[in-house]
């Protein structure tokens, strides 16, 4: 069963889109992080989930379910942290957390200890949070998120204004949850090398449209040695598809014009013949590797290249 499954979702404000056309779906235990420049529509597609918005055409279906009403009783099984956490700065980090555990609903008053202790927060729990730094206000929003065991978590930036270390703490403690609970995560972040290595799936979002996904190793393969071709631009369309059918590799035409073939570690020789025999003209060929920056670029349709 699909922890979360989107066909066609669309939103607009007005007559902008906002979202359009947006498909995928979240497998069980998984940590799927969704990358996109801010105003991609990361937050908007967040909201949508839980309820606080509505999409304008498409559905959205929560563990299975087949009706809004059974969507919306499917959201106490989920943990969210959408945009800016609401805390209250002049009370301490154990009432805040404990105000959240009497609007979820959970009869067990050491479940705050446990969130607080998951976050290294139990020896500031009786401190008013005015007195917080912003790691732990963010430590703190996420303990109140982990409350009840929900099986799917949605966070959007919880990353930023981070140090590295803070960074590295609160990954560590995701990481133990989808170990130890089997959670589903959904994390946004409008920079690549942020999260990875710490998620198991990539999907990329630009300008309300999903531009790919891919696994981890997926990732690592694509930013790992690739071959740029200068073709003719009247025999460019051509050389994309033979390309593409010819090699078990993927094949993409940058912005600048230039046809990216991901993960090559092949004899050029392949390519060469491949192209030669439909008698497509290849003005220059380069072999180089590319940084997670660089191939967030060009998933995204900017026109930076190594």
């Amino acid at each position: 069963m699909d922890i979360l499954r989107a066909i066609d979702v669309g939103k607009q404000f007005g007559h902008s889109a906002v979202l359009e056309h947006i498909s995928f779906s979240l497998s069980p235990g998984r940590i799927y992080a969704l990358v996109g420049n801010n105003g991609s529509g990361k937050t908007t597609l967040f909201r949508l989930i839980m309820g606080l918005s509505f999409p304008t055409h498409g559905s959205l279906s929560l563990f299975g379910c087949q009706t809004a009403h059974d969507n919306e009783r499917a959201r106490r099984r989920i943990g969210a942290l959408i945009e800016n956490p609401i805390l209250y700065e002049n009370v301490s980090g154990f009432q805040n957390v404990n105000n959240i555990r009497h609007l979820k609903g959970i009869s067990d008053r050491n479940a705050v200890d446990e969130a607080l202790h998951k976050f290294n927060l139990q020896n500031r729990k009786r401190l008013p949070i005015r007195h917080y730094s912003m790691g732990m206000k963010q430590r703190l929003a996420l303990a109140c998120t982990l409350l009840g065991n929900p099986e799917l978590l949605l966070l959007d930036e919880p990353l930023n204004g981070l140090d590295p270390s803070g960074m590295r703490e609160i990954e560590t403690t995701l990481l133990n949850t989808v170990r130890d609970k089997g959670t589903t995560i959904f994390i946004s972040s409008h920079y690549l090398k942020q999260l990875y290595g710490f998620a198991t799936d990539y999907i990329f979002i630009d300008q309300g449209h999903i531009v790919g996904s891919m696994t981890s190793s997926e990732l690592e393969r694509r930013c790992d040695l690739c071959v740029y071709l200068a073709i003719p631009e009247g025999e460019r369309g051509a050389a994309l598809k033979i390309l593409s059918r010819t090699l078990d590799h993927d094949v993409k035409l940058l912005e600048n014009g230039e046809i990216c073939v991901y993960g090559f570690h092949d004899n050029l020789n392949v390519i060469n013949n491949a192209l030669n025999r439909e008698r497509i003209t290849i003005n220059s060929v380069r072999t180089i590797g590319i940084s997670l920056e660089d191939y967030f670029f060009q998933m995204i349709g900017g026109n930076r290249t190594c």
